[in-house]
């Protein structure tokens, strides 16, 4: 991975951002209440996947990453001279390396200081610069993983399933992908679903046999996931028939509403989990990180071991048990401590899938 360099110069107002950077991510700051936490995103605006940025859990508007380096660079703003290259979209931005995200968190850091001073004159419409939260549609961060990891039984077990030698894992379809605020469409197909709030993360380079000892070293970062299953589908009898279609169906893994920094997560492995069915709270025996089976470096190792991670691939890391039905109508809130709440509300009338 290519070694972080200094943002470039710095006019006044960035020198002050620059010092509020390094104040507000020492130790200390990390453990405060997430509401200043840096967040990335993937929005459609007018029918095109942007690249965004903000801060928070909804209290901050999104910034439109390119945009605000075009506004930047129209300014003649120092601190838009001597960018890295910042690509377009998570995946491929996963990969980039650290220089970009530090860039990336400056350039917002700097448009939210020029805003707050009344200083932006944003130009509005394809050029926009903020935007509220309800003025965009939220897709899932990583649009585009090669592949999507699930992990069965990851939580204390019971009967035959405890004390299991290996992760069991599971492939998730890419189709399945969906945003914060987007349905959860049953199709038609079932009546026995299951939401399974998930802790995920994301890989940042293509790699192959890594060690537990260095596997954070492959995260890029971490967001909510719902592993939606179906519990009444109907497929065929073959032992090969499973979590491919149980699990895989268009819109049964949500996940966002952002991706949360490595950087900004100290411990992925203590993070505690809730959600809420129409408002009421969903019972969970073991609502913390804390209580996985197996931890994030054993699947990490465990997995690339038998194949070749790809940079964005998305790891759903398990669910603590039990589950719980959802039926056309529901909404469902899925909050982990630091990465901010996903809401996605339950339909049944094949729609989605229609489009």
């Amino acid at each position: 991975m290519p070694a972080m360099r200094p943002f470039p110069r710095f006019g006044v107002a960035g020198a002050i951002i620059a010092a509020a950077f390094v104040v507000w991510h020492g130790p200390a700051a990390r453990a405060q209440a997430p509401a200043a936490t840096f967040r990335l995103a993937t929005v459609e605006v007018n029918g095109e996947p942007r690249l965004a940025a903000t801060a928070g859990n909804g209290e901050n508007d999104l910034l439109d990453v390119h945009n605000g380096i075009r506004y930047l660079l129209a300014a003649k703003a120092p601190e838009a001279q001597s960018l890295p290259y910042i690509p377009a979209d998570m995946r491929t931005l996963a990969g980039a390396g650290t220089r970009a995200t530090t860039a990336i968190r400056q350039v917002y850091q700097t448009l939210v200081a020029l805003k707050s001073k009344g200083g932006l004159q944003d130009p509005g419409g394809q050029h926009r610069v903020f935007y509220p939260h309800t003025a965009v549609k939220f897709l899932a961060p990583v649009t585009n993983p090669s592949k999507i990891y699930g992990f069965a039984g990851n939580y204390p077990r019971e009967g035959d399933l405890a004390n299991p030698k290996f992760p069991s894992s599971f492939f998730k379809s890419v189709a399945s992908l969906t945003g914060h605020g987007e349905v959860i469409d049953l199709a038609g197909l079932v009546t026995r679903g299951v939401h399974e709030p998930e802790l995920s993360l994301v890989i940042n380079q293509r790699a192959k046999q890594v060690s537990e000892a260095r596997a954070f070293d492959y995260v890029f970062g971490y967001m909510i996931c719902n592993d939606v299953s179906s519990r009444d589908l109907a497929q065929g009898t073959h032992p090969t028939q499973g979590a491919t279609f149980d699990k895989g169906l268009d819109t049964f893994s949500p996940c966002g509403p952002y991706l949360t920094l490595k950087e900004d997560i100290p411990d992925p492995q203590n993070l505690a989990l809730s959600a809420t069915i129409n408002g009421q709270p969903s019972p969970m025996p073991n609502p913390n990180t804390k209580f996985m089976t197996f931890k994030i470096p054993q699947i990490i190792a465990y997995v690339s071991r038998r194949m070749t991670l790809e940079t964005g691939d998305v790891f759903q890391t398990g669910v603590p048990a039990p589950v719980v039905p959802l039926k056309a109508g529901d909404t469902i809130e899925i909050t982990i401590e630091r990465l901010g709440t996903l809401r996605n509300r339950v339909i049944a009338d094949g729609s989605v899938a229609a489009r």
